[in-house]
């Protein structure tokens, strides 16, 4: 990144030009003896002199000069905040999740085409993990991906996995609907144009000029394809991950990123990965992949499907939820369950107990257990904790 340091030229002055009609001494009465009289003191003289210097100088100042100077700075920093906005991960990020997150937490910068990104690596607690984690925050929550999983990825390193937050891409902004003014307008040119000739020939010369690519100072690049910039950030994030033979992986997406993981995980079945859709979302952009065309694809693939219900701001997530469990049952989906977090969701917290122990129950009965009858091994056994309860249930 290149930055531009616009400075002032500096400006010498001598003192001894300035026509001081300051006396270099004066007199004052003692404050214990009104008849006694003595000097200014020499700060106070150096504090007068300094004040006239820098009134002389704001008077000699060249109003013009400090005109550029400004639009100088502005140029170069309206350039600057466009290269920052462009960019997911800028430096005022990496310094906010270093002064947020603790000090076994890895920030991980990546940099893939024109996107630079941050991914959250936490280690698993213990002498050999369960397997890795890699979590999808929801596009649309913005720069709160953070404390969106938050509460999962610390739980789940404390329960033996390795975690790998990713950074979500910046949705492409919805498409404006075409206008029917300007139609309008030219319906009008167009008639004005036959009632006066000379008004058809002015209005072609202006419209000529208009028309000059050279005058278009739009130079503002689109976003490229959401899921192209989705693809390439989890293809990155994922060799970060270790490859060893045995041990289970995972996807787990959030919200509106439950579409975009199912198509990359049905696209790409030699990954050979389990998929966890926490509260899926429909997701409003163009050419957004549908769960309903992915079933099928996604045949040999563990998908556990959690959902709160209800869930505030989206009324339809139990109706949604039930199409979902049909779909699947159709395309015949063996390794699909889905399963109904009972807790009302009341936002996203430092700890989520309840949301925590159903993502861990449902991993190690969907995805490790079959994951180690299949290869033949005995599931790790991880220290167990009480049985967590709502409030002012019995205890069992």
């Amino acid at each position: 990144m290149w930055s531009v340091i616009v400075q002032k030229p500096a400006r010498v002055i001598s003192l001894w030009n300035l026509h001081l009609r300051t006396p270099l001494a004066g007199r004052r009465s003692a404050a214990d003896n009104p008849g006694m009289n003595y000097p200014i003191s020499p700060t106070a003289l150096l504090l007068m002199l300094l004040s006239l210097a820098f009134t002389a100088t704001a008077a000699e100042d060249d109003p013009a000069a400090n005109d550029n100077a400004a639009s100088a700075a502005v140029v170069d920093m309206g350039a600057l905040y466009k290269l920052e906005r462009s960019e997911a991960g800028n430096p005022p990020l990496d310094e906010r999740l270093g002064q947020q997150l603790p000090a076994d937490t890895s920030v991980l910068t990546l940099e893939v085409g024109d996107q630079r990104f941050h991914a959250l690596r936490q280690e698993a607690e213990g002498p050999e993990p369960l397997g890795w984690i890699l979590l999808l925050p929801d596009p649309g929550i913005g720069p709160a991906w953070t404390q969106q999983v938050e509460a999962l990825r610390f739980d789940l390193a404390r329960h033996g996995w390795l975690t790998l937050a990713l950074e979500p891409p910046q949705p492409n902004p919805p498409e404006l609907p075409e206008r029917t003014l300007p139609v309008m307008k030219s319906l009008d040119a167009a008639s004005a144009a036959v009632a006066d000739p000379q008004a058809q020939a002015g209005n072609a010369s202006d419209s000529g000029s208009n028309n000059d690519p050279e005058n278009d100072t739009d130079d503002t690049e689109p976003l490229r394809p959401f899921g192209e910039r989705f693809n390439e950030r989890v293809a990155l994030a994922l060799e970060q991950l270790p490859r060893q033979q045995g041990e289970a992986r995972i996807l787990l997406a959030i919200g509106r990123a439950a579409n975009w993981s199912a198509a990359f995980v049905a696209a790409r079945p030699e990954l050979d990965v389990g998929l966890i859709l926490l509260d899926p979302l429909p997701d409003r952009q163009e050419n957004t992949p549908l769960l309903s065309e992915l079933w099928q694809q996604l045949g040999s693939t563990r998908v556990l499907d959690l959902y709160h219900a209800p869930l505030p701001g989206y009324p339809q997530a139990a109706p949604d939820a039930r199409i979902r469990r049909t779909q699947a049952q159709r395309a015949k989906m063996e390794h699909y369950h889905q399963s109904k977090i009972a807790p009302p969701f009341i936002g996203w917290q430092r700890q989520m107990p309840w949301l925590t122990q159903i993502v861990r129950g449902a991993i190690k009965s969907r995805i490790v257990e079959p994951l180690a009858t299949t290869q033949g091994q005995e599931p790790q056994a991880r220290p167990s904790e009480p049985l967590q309860t709502r409030p002012g249930a019995p205890a069992r």
